[in-house]
């Protein structure tokens, strides 16, 4: 049986994680910020970086990384160093959702190892993009990238019950090299488990959950959008979709992916309450058929939703939760400017990838 999350009341220090989470959010880059980056050049960000809450891991990865490299590695593994921070500045059943929500991080990271080591990445380049900041220790971690071989690290996941793996999975990854399988079956397990320890029954519950909901819609649209602008079969995309969703369940899901192309999808997001506030993203859709546009706007979606959520009960887990997906929210931006800039990408076309 598993234990069911307790968001409001009940034992756990809320008062004093949510004021330690409000004065991070101060911390966090303004608008402003971001424009004042686009300006300089992929050395001046390092340097402007160095002098802000990520001063400690540029420090320390500057003797071994470069350029868009070191600002990457830097910022990623800030972000594991912040979310261990929150974990470890809350106590009771706080604790015990904080870390339930943080275990898509376990999910990430098996990932990264796999394609890591799929890909013939060095250890070190693993190592340092990993996320430690699920229920899998950065030691555990790093004795799965010192193995030497698929087999080992698949035989060492088999033995963790909270993945669920099968022995056909294992042979898809170490005979075939083919990650897919195993992969999707992380993503839906990640969301099932977590819907599944959120019992509903007050209304800041009722609002965690369904936020959790509409953050598998938004997964589901993102690759539903994807994989029919890439013309895939009706039949593969279901593999890929997982259920549970707020507005979009497996049958209206199905739907979509059995009628028309990305037009289809399209008109049907203009119904649905996750544009509400984004109808001129889809007018720039039909101007420019940047999928980014889309993709972006159902992001900017799913953290507003955070944000009144958290509005709505500032002293539950929810303000913690917005405060978590707003910090990575700045670390993905941060690392798109970075190598934007590496690339000569211009500040218009990189300052369209970032979600403000």
């Amino acid at each position: 049986m598993r234990l069911r999350m307790r968001l409001f009341g009940g034992k756990g220090n809320y008062a004093y994680a949510c004021a330690r989470v409000k004065a991070r959010k101060s911390f966090l880059l303004s608008k402003d910020t971001y424009s004042r980056m686009m300006v300089m050049d992929i050395h001046e960000i390092g340097r402007f970086l160095g002098e802000t809450q990520y001063r400690e891991e540029m420090s320390l990865y500057g003797g071994k990384y470069s350029g868009a490299s070191l600002v990457e590695v830097a910022v990623t593994r800030s972000l594991a160093s912040t979310y261990s921070d929150v974990l470890a500045f809350t106590t009771g059943h706080l604790r015990e959702m904080v870390g339930n929500y943080l275990r898509r991080w376990d999910t990430f990271n098996v990932k990264t190892i796999l394609r890591g080591k799929v890909s013939k990445a060095s250890n070190d380049e693993i190592i340092d993009t990993l996320v430690p900041a699920g229920a899998f220790s950065e030691e555990y971690l790093k004795t799965l990238v010192a193995m030497p071989s698929l087999q080992e690290i698949t035989d060492s996941l088999m033995k963790q019950p909270a993945l669920r793996l099968t022995p056909e999975m294992q042979r898809d990854v170490v005979e075939l090299g083919k990650l897919a399988p195993m992969e999707d079956h992380l993503d839906k397990m990640l969301y099932y488990d977590l819907l599944d320890v959120i019992e509903p029954t007050k209304n800041p519950e009722r609002l965690l959950r369904d936020f959790i909901r509409r953050e598998v819609d938004v997964t589901n649209l993102k690759v539903l959008l994807k994989l029919k602008a890439e013309r895939i079969p009706e039949e593969r995309i279901q593999r890929y979709l997982i259920p549970g969703g707020f507005e979009y369940g497996l049958d209206k899901l199905r739907a979509l992916a059995q009628g028309g192309d990305v037009s289809t999808i399209v008109a049907e997001l203009e119904k649905s309450s996750l544009f509400e506030e984004s109808r001129p993203a889809l007018e720039r859709y039909r101007a420019d058929a940047h999928m980014s546009t889309l993709t972006i706007a159902l992001d900017k979606s799913l953290i507003g939703q955070s944000e009144k959520f958290a509005h709505f009960y500032p002293l539950s887990v929810l303000p913690i939760v917005n405060y978590m997906i707003r910090k990575k929210v700045e670390v993905d931006n941060i690392r798109i400017i970075a190598r934007g800039k590496e690339s000569s990408l211009s500040s218009k076309v990189i300052e369209e990838l970032l979600v403000m």
